[in-house]
């Protein structure tokens, strides 16, 4: 009797061993993936950039200076979805456009002389669509000029130091390259320069910034 039930029982077992278990028939659930894989949301945090463009100033003896190479880092730090800080570092110069003239066909200070841009500041903006942002910018900082473009008499100061205001207009493009976004950028700023003579001298300058941003 003993055995016919221990037989009994190791069929009941193989045959339940055979039997798919419950929900076994149907497929598992796919979740849709896109053949040209995931695209993913534009990166955004702590970025750095670098700018290489050109740099004119305005209102001199000439209504634009010659353009001269304009260079320029940025670090700053993504806010929220459209906004950033940011601190940065410039130098263009003005060449062949006189800000004090003594005669007509004369220039009592220098009409060519370096400008370095040390400067904060905070933009935000709209996206356009998934990758490209446009936004505006303020800033302000202080202006090295070198040599100083306003003098008194026949000296010519090596340097002079101004504060400075500006504003631009930036378009950005996210890449599809992890961290990488590229940009350009136009940007009007005005230096208050300190005249010898105890005056002021308003400088007005314009950069134009294709860029490249790094994001962390």
């Amino acid at each position: 009797m003993t055995r016919i039930l221990a037989a009994a029982l190791l069929l009941a077992a193989a045959a339940r061993g055979g039997e798919p278990e419950p929900g076994a028939d149907r497929p598992l659930a796919r979740t849709p993936i896109p053949s040209n894989g995931v695209d993913e949301a534009p990166r955004r945090g702590t970025f750095a950039e670098a700018s290489l463009g050109a740099f004119a100033t305005l209102g001199g003896s000439r209504a634009l200076s010659n353009a001269q190479p304009y260079l320029g880092l940025t670090v700053g730090r993504d806010l929220g979805a459209a906004s950033s800080l940011f601190a940065s570092v410039g130098a263009g110069a003005s060449s062949n456009s006189c800000f004090q003239p003594a005669a007509p066909g004369s220039c009592a200070g220098t009409d060519s002389f370096g400008a370095t841009f040390l400067e904060v500041g905070a933009s935000t903006g709209a996206w356009l669509t998934r990758r490209l942002l446009v936004s505006g910018k303020l800033m302000g900082g202080m202006t090295l000029l070198s040599p100083g473009p306003f003098t008194l008499g026949a000296a010519v100061p090596e340097q002079a130091i101004a504060p400075h205001a500006g504003a631009g207009l930036g378009l950005e493009y996210k890449t599809r390259l992890d961290h990488f976004g590229v940009g350009l950028d136009a940007i009007l700023r005005y230096s208050l320069a300190s005249r010898p003579d105890g005056g002021k001298g308003g400088i007005a300058s314009l950069a134009l910034l294709p860029r490249i941003r790094y994001v962390f």
